[in-house]
């Protein structure tokens, strides 16, 4: 009887095991992600691209200049252009396992990004797309990396996303050619989105040097938020994206 009574205990004892295991996979995956990257070291300031709603704006788009970095061979690499939570560096070497050969900030002429994407749940409830606007320009950052990553990144973000072809301008002033996601699927009656999703974006426009009123659109304090609900969610999603990459 004693051993009939020591199962069921046994049984709790290891569920209890496993669901702590569980909790400190997914705080250490989060913790990943978000310790602070290293900061880059030298160079000069680049000259500053326009922003199509206060020309005179001093901020600087700025490229990575990342230790890991690979190094650069624009014969197998190619340009995608980012616009959502993978212009944030640290997310996107981090929690999606990509290293571009070279990340450098990029505007996309006579497009801007909305937040008409239905998410995932009403924690999630937008994410970012573009849309086209005369005369407007489109913030994101430019990864130069292979085919083979491009497939994942294209892979991971849904069947709601299409590639497009688009020219990019860069903090030089060139332009250069590169690819990026555009979806159809669209509801312009979204909430804001969560704001894990905003900090990531407001963190990437901030440590790019986007304009101003880029860095403002991004305010993570205008994101849906409930509190406890969000963060749970959030560490989940971090961390599904995180064992999805490298599966």
């Amino acid at each position: 009887m004693g051993f009939i009574r020591e199962g069921p205990r046994r049984w709790r004892r290891a569920i209890g095991a496993l669901a702590l295991l569980l909790v400190v996979f997914v705080v250490s995956i989060n913790l990943y992600i978000q310790l602070p990257a290293l900061e880059p070291t030298g160079g000069a300031s680049s000259p500053p691209l326009a922003s199509s709603e206060s020309p005179s704006s001093e901020s600087k788009l700025r490229g990575s200049k990342l230790p890991e970095s690979k190094p650069t061979d624009s014969a197998s690499t190619v340009g995608y252009f980012a616009y959502g939570s993978n212009m944030n560096q640290r997310y996107f070497t981090r929690a999606r396992g990509i290293v571009p050969a070279r990340s450098q900030a990029a505007s996309l002429r006579d497009y801007r990004v909305v937040f008409n994407l239905p998410g995932l749940t009403d924690l999630e409830p937008s994410f970012a797309n573009l849309a086209f606007s005369d005369g407007a320009n489109a913030y994101g950052v430019l990864h130069e990396m292979s085919e083979a990553d491009l497939r994942a990144v294209v892979g991971s973000e849904g069947a709601s996303y299409r590639v497009i072809e688009v020219s990019v301008e860069l903090e030089n002033g060139t332009t250069a050619p590169a690819v990026t996601l555009y979806s159809t699927s669209i509801d312009n009656n979204l909430q804001a989105p969560s704001r894990r999703y905003l900090t990531l974006l407001h963190d990437a426009a901030r440590d790019r040097g986007f304009p101003a009123e880029a860095i403002q659109k991004y305010d993570p304090e205008r994101g849906t938020y409930v509190p406890v609900l969000s963060e749970i969610l959030g560490a989940l999603v971090h961390t599904f994206i995180w064992v999805a990459a490298r599966l």
